[in-house]
């Protein structure tokens, strides 16, 4: 008997799962999606880019996995996506607490300059992400996403609606995460916006009166 691949994150998909339904329920839905989760990874597209490969086996297949299972359930397109926003939010804490860790230092934002350029070519390359830097100054780190491999993938698999939960795992890491850098969205290609913005705007500390 060949042994289920465990889904990534699953553990937290189960926890945001038993905040709205009972556990038993929640754990065989869970169930359902390593098996759904194990169907997508065998067919899965095999890409020549690491990243790309990366992204679809730890981030994208695991969010459609746990939607198409969610649906196979019976809970209705509005319940599903209701709790995958809950799924979505479990997994950005992580993330959200080691970006605050960071956002704590006074030299976050000079940090982010240095590291953001050779990030995004390495983790988010050209092959899959079109990206137009508008800014890239001591004060304002700004680019544009115009084109987003997770958009592609997401309406190959016919699930296009959780785009916009993907793009709002930006929001839910960045927002408020430091006193020194302002994170600033006012579009996503998964709202319907010709593109996602990136603002990280550096916040002057006060000067103190004499």
């Amino acid at each position: 008997m060949v042994e289920q691949r465990k889904i990534p994150q699953e553990g937290l998909f189960l926890r945001a799962l038993t905040s709205f339904i009972e556990s038993s329920q929640a754990s065989a839905v869970i169930q359902h999606a390593r098996m759904q989760y194990q169907a997508l990874y065998k067919n899965r597209v095999n890409y020549h880019n690491t990243a790309l490969q990366n992204h679809l086996e730890s981030s994208i297949l695991p969010g459609i996995a746990l939607y198409q299972s969610l649906l196979a359930y019976d809970f209705r397109q509005e319940e599903a996506l209701i709790f995958m926003k809950a799924a979505f939010r479990e997994w950005s804490r992580p993330n959200r607490r080691r970006t605050k860790l960071l956002g704590r230092l006074p030299f976050y934002f000079r940090l982010m300059k240095a590291l953001i350029k050779p990030m995004m070519k390495s983790n988010f390359p050209e092959i899959g992400w079109k990206t137009d830097w508008v800014e890239h100054n001591q004060d304002v780190i700004a680019f544009d996403i115009k084109s987003c491999f997770y958009q592609e993938v997401l309406t190959e698999y016919d699930v296009p609606e959780l785009t916009a939960l993907y793009c709002r795992m930006d929001d839910l890491i960045h927002e408020r995460a430091s006193p020194y850098v302002k994170w600033d969205r006012t579009k996503t290609l998964g709202r319907g916006d010709e593109y996602c913005d990136f603002r990280f705007i550096r916040v002057k500390p006060e000067r103190k009166e004499d």
